[in-house]
């Protein structure tokens, strides 16, 4: 029994270790800390309070130790599946797929965002018709955030979001349709199953990342609730939203520029996996890019083009 008692720890050891780096985790401790603080608790302060529990603790048996420490991980893990279950749907409004009732509110967004970008980008060209050379190190740090601002947004004004996250991950879709004819919602599942491990790992791991600053933000949503204990919680919650919302755009990004590079360099891989023609120049590729995707969509009956062995 000590033995079995003795691996169980070590589990639980390695449950907690994932716990503590987890949203769900740092939600609950700071509930916690909402408790222990509140200005009408008894027994002192929080210190005071949090020996008195430990050496109660200390006095109980063994199994009520037990289910001190398996409860709260248990508490802790369901937290977390359901954030991360959530973190999809949340970030889809994030992007502004709103339901229909709010079209009028999600239309004055995108128009007054797509004005805001055309500004720009009328901007952005009258700068890249100046030659470097005859441009201020002003007007060059400019054109340069004006190139990086132009990349987040789709070039047409129907393809537009109402939030400036939406725009970043709708223009980083729209490139690859613009560039090669190939629709991503088509493409990109397949283009998948034949990436190559290293390119497999970055993508995960940016959208991976992207999903942990939702279930972050949700997370300080979610916290003010701990108001009704302690005041400072709003505050502290408002701040971690926001703070995670600002990085969710620099983490959209990421995936964005991580997504456009596995079409431009392994895109060929599709062409070569269904024996399909590969395209002999750029115009080609315009041409035979979205007959790939019709194909791939739908099938088709005609007798060309002629499949090729894959190299």
């Amino acid at each position: 029994m000590g033995d079995f008692w003795k691996g169980i720890g070590g589990r639980l050891a390695e449950r907690w270790a994932t716990a503590l780096f987890s949203p769900a985790f740092v939600f609950w401790v700071g509930g916690l800390l909402a408790w222990l603080l509140r200005p009408e608790a008894p027994g002192g302060n929080w210190k005071s309070r949090l020996l008195a529990f430990g050496r109660e603790l200390q006095g109980q048996p063994l199994l009520v130790q037990g289910i001190y420490v398996i409860a709260p991980l248990i508490l802790v893990t369901l937290s977390g599946l359901a954030l991360r279950q959530a973190a999809f749907p949340v970030l889809r409004m994030l992007e502004g797929y709103w339901p229909a009732a709010l079209d009028p509110v999600a239309d004055r967004m995108r128009t007054r965002l797509s004005d805001r970008a055309d500004r720009r980008a009328t901007r952005l060209r009258a700068l890249a018709a100046v030659a470097s050379t005859a441009l201020t190190p002003q007007q060059l740090t400019e054109r340069a955030r004006l190139e990086r601002r132009h990349r987040r947004v789709p070039a047409q004004r129907a393809q537009r979001r109402p939030t400036r996250l939406g725009n970043t991950l709708r223009a980083a879709e729209s490139r690859p349709r613009a560039r090669y004819g190939l629709d991503p919602v088509v493409c990109w599942p397949r283009l998948w199953l034949l990436l190559p491990d290293t390119a497999r790992q970055e993508a995960t791991a940016a959208y991976t990342s992207l999903l942990v600053t939702v279930q972050v933000f949700v997370c300080g949503l979610l916290s003010t609730v701990w108001t009704v204990w302690s005041w400072w919680a709003l505050p502290a919650g408002l701040l971690v939203a926001v703070a995670a919302h600002l990085r969710m755009y620099y983490a959209a990004m990421t995936l964005g520029d991580v997504f456009e590079a596995c079409f431009d360099v392994h895109r060929r891989l599709l062409y070569q996996a269904v024996c399909w023609p590969l395209p002999k120049n750029p115009m080609d590729e315009r041409t035979e890019g979205p007959r790939l995707t019709t194909y791939l969509s739908t099938g088709s009956r005609r007798d060309e083009p002629t499949f090729v062995d894959p190299v």
